[in-house]
C-alpha cells in the first residue's frame, strides 16, 4: 500500500481497517487508534524498512481521518467507489458461466459430423469419377475445331476427320451461353465413330473445386464427429 493523502488512493484503500477502528469511530477514538498504532511501528521501536512502510501508511490514514472535511470527502469517494463495484461485478460473474451440453444435442452434433463425414467422402469420390472420366475421353477421342452450322434452325458443327472425312452431327451441348462462342468450336470426336462427339472443355476449375468442397467436409465432419462424442460423454456421466 503506498504511503501518503493522495485521494486518488482513497478508492482503494481502507484507513478504518488500517488503524482497526470501525467507520463509526469519533475524532477522539480516531486519535487514540493512531497513536497505539504509531507506538508499534514508529521506526524508533523497529528500524526497518518494513516498519517504516507501516509506519507511514498509518500518517496517511490519519491525515485522511483526523481532519473532518477529509474524512467525509473519503467516506463518500469510498462509498461511490464499493456502488461501482457492486454493479460492475455480477455482469463479469454471469459472462463466464456455461451452461453443459444436454445429451440430445451432444448426439445431435455427433450425428451431423458423422454425416458430414459421409457426404465428404462421397464428394472426393465424385470428384475422382469426373476426374477420370474426362481423362479417358481426352485419351479415345481426338481433337478438332469444328465450324458451327445453323441447319434449319438446328445447331450443327461441321469438321473433318484426321483420315479426311467430312462429318456434319448436331452440336454437342454446351455449358453456359453457345452463342458467346463464336463460329466455331473446340470438340472432340471418337475415331471409331466421329458422329459421337463431345465439347473440348478444359474441367481443371470444376474439379478442383469439388475438391476443395469435399477436403472442407472431410476436415469438419471429423471434427463435429470428436465434439460431439466428448461432449456425450460429459453429458452422461453428469447425470
Amino acid at each position: 500500500m503506498p504511503a501518503g493523502t493522495r485521494t486518488r488512493d482513497w478508492a482503494k484503500f481502507d484507513y478504518y481497517a488500517l488503524l482497526g477502528i470501525d467507520k463509526t469511530a469519533d475524532a477522539r477514538q480516531v486519535t487514540r487508534a493512531f497513536r497505539q498504532e504509531a507506538k508499534r511501528s514508529h521506526p524508533d521501536v523497529a528500524p526497518d524498512a518494513e516498519t517504516a512502510a507501516r509506519f507511514s501508511d498509518i500518517a496517511a490514514a490519519y491525515g485522511v481521518l483526523g481532519d473532518r472535511q477529509t474524512r467525509d470527502a473519503y467516506d463518500q469517494m469510498r462509498a461511490e467507489y464499493q456502488r461501482r463495484a457492486a454493479t460492475t461485478e455480477p455482469a463479469a460473474t454471469t459472462s463466464t458461466v456455461r451452461a453443459p451440453w444436454s445429451v440430445r444435442r451432444a448426439w445431435t452434433v455427433l450425428l451431423s459430423g458423422v454425416l458430414v463425414t459421409v457426404l465428404g467422402v462421397g464428394a472426393a469420390v465424385l470428384t475422382w469419377s469426373m476426374f477420370n472420366h474426362d481423362r479417358y475421353l481426352s485419351s479415345r477421342y481426338t481433337p478438332v475445331t469444328a465450324t458451327r452450322v445453323d441447319l434449319n434452325g438446328a445447331p450443327m458443327v461441321r469438321f473433318r476427320t484426321r483420315t479426311g472425312g467430312r462429318i456434319l452431327v448436331r452440336e454437342p451441348q454446351q455449358h453456359g451461353d453457345p452463342s458467346a462462342l463464336g463460329p466455331t468450336v473446340k470438340i472432340r470426336y471418337d475415331p471409331t465413330d466421329p458422329t459421337q462427339v463431345i465439347v473440348d472443355d478444359n474441367n481443371m476449375g470444376r474439379d478442383i473445386t469439388f475438391a476443395i468442397v469435399a477436403l472442407k467436409l472431410l476436415i469438419g465432419g471429423p471434427v463435429f464427429a470428436v465434439l460431439g462424442a466428448r461432449r456425450l460423454r460429459r453429458a452422461k456421466a453428469a447425470r
